[in-house]
């Protein structure tokens, strides 16, 4: 679908990563440049993995679930830069190429690969990007057709463009957060770091709007994102109701609109679980009808209430209900309880664990579980591509690139000298390891 277009990624994190594979995914090629060899978001910036892998190299325990929540079967060697699963989820369709972009060869790569693409994409501060020499300035004078695509937290105008940030801060400072989180308790951050996969979707489509506009016009251009805007912007019905009431109220599970709605505990269906664990059930009864026809599910007496026979009575006696379907669902299997829901035409849908979706019928069929074989870690499943088109077959999927995996490969496309290339490795510029004593 998008042959022939080339993408240079800076990204680091999530992020600026999520816009390179998205358009991996489509078939651009990503030309995924490490510039910081020695962290370059294979590993996550984390002290206590770092300290975890000083003590695996010297042979002392490390914390089982510390190992496994980022290396395959928690083994990080022989080379955990290139072991980092988080790292190679976010990079599936991408080439690797890890330079020095400072030395004078580096600068010789860099000058050629921006008068061979399309696009470059960076979710760096604007300070950061300038300082690599990759600003929108510098690169539009050797190509005036490339489009730039800067994901930076706060944007490059403001008295906060300088700031450097990440999601679960910036998810605060978007507001989000405060609007998260239990009736009468405090903020609550939504996952791991929710305004790094909205920032980087909304970089994707930047740059396909992007490059639908070079088309019209021929010109190349910049587009500057700020990830706390598009965070806010999702947030739209809290924003206007805080202009019009001057705080948006913390709803946590419940609806504005329909009642009962919440998530409700259920049995742990898992027969050969070693330690039981919290199962859930989201049910949402949207007016009266809906209710009537939860009730030909419900065999409890209790739920024979007059109270509860029209909405308004159901948003006055919220609490009660909760504490009702709560102790029915408590001994029932979430998937059971859905199904029966379901054939009532009633909204409830189970809460998935990541087991759950990997196991997923439906998810496979659709073919969104998908498998390959990593290179130095062997054949994993992950998710895959989430949209289908009906003139274009299922997304491909290739590896993640190895660090500096791609290194000649590229720079042999960009017309340079098997001697060159050597003088490059020889002199620095080119490596595909990090420096003694960081990410190792």
């Amino acid at each position: 679908m998008m042959s022939g277009v080339r993408v240079v990624e800076f990204g680091y994190a999530w992020a600026g990563p999520l816009v390179g594979r998205t358009l991996g995914d489509l078939g651009a090629d990503v030309i995924k440049v490490e510039q910081d060899n020695a962290r370059g978001g294979r590993l996550p910036d984390d002290p206590s993995l770092r300290a975890a892998l000083d003590d695996w190299r010297r042979g002392e325990a490390v914390e089982p679930t510390l190992r496994a929540s980022v290396f395959p079967e928690g083994e990080p060697e022989p080379e955990p830069w290139n072991r980092a699963g988080i790292f190679n989820k976010h990079n599936r369709n991408k080439r690797g190429l890890c330079a020095d972009l400072k030395t004078a060869s580096g600068k010789r790569i860099w000058r050629r690969l921006v008068e061979t693409s399309d696009v470059i994409v960076d979710n760096f501060s604007p300070r950061g990007a300038k300082s690599l020499g990759i600003d929108y300035e510098t690169v539009r004078q050797w190509n005036p057709r490339l489009i730039s695509v800067s994901c930076t937290g706060y944007g490059h105008t403001g008295p906060f463009r300088q700031r450097v940030s990440y999601g679960p801060v910036l998810e605060a400072h978007a507001g989000t957060a405060s609007a998260t989180g239990y009736v009468g308790d405090g903020p609550m951050k939504m996952g791991h770091a929710f305004p790094d996969p909205i920032g980087g979707l909304h970089g994707a489509f930047a740059v396909l709007a992007a490059l639908w506009e070079r088309e019209e016009t021929g010109r190349g251009s910049f587009v500057d994102l700020s990830q706390l805007q598009t965070n806010a912007a999702v947030a739209g019905d809290l924003i206007l109701e805080t202009s019009v009431k001057g705080q948006a109220p913390r709803r946590g599970n419940r609806s504005r609109s329909s009642a009962p709605q919440g998530v409700y505990r259920c049995r742990d269906e898992r027969p050969d679980a070693r330690e039981s664990m919290d199962m859930w059930i989201a049910i949402t009864i949207e007016d009266d009808a809906a209710w009537l026809r939860f009730r030909e599910v419900v065999t409890d007496e209790r739920f024979d209430d007059r109270r509860f026979e029209t909405l308004e009575g159901r948003f006055e006696h919220h609490d009660e209900l909760d504490d009702l379907i709560g102790e029915w669902t408590r001994d029932q299997d979430r998937f059971v309880l859905t199904e029966q829901l379901q054939a009532e035409d009633v909204t409830a849908l189970p809460v998935m664990t990541n087991g759950d979706l990997v196991q997923s019928e439906h998810l496979r069929e659709r073919g969104f579980i998908v498998e390959w074989d990593q290179p130095g870690v062997g054949v994993y499943e992950y998710g895959g591509f989430p949209i289908h088109f009906s003139d274009w077959g299922p997304a491909q999927m290739r590896p993640a690139p190895l660090l500096g995996g791609d290194n000649r490969e590229i720079c042999e496309e960009l017309g340079f000298s098997g001697e060159e290339i050597d003088g490059f490795i020889a002199d620095g510029t080119l490596v595909d390891t990090p420096p003694v004593g960081a990410s190792r």
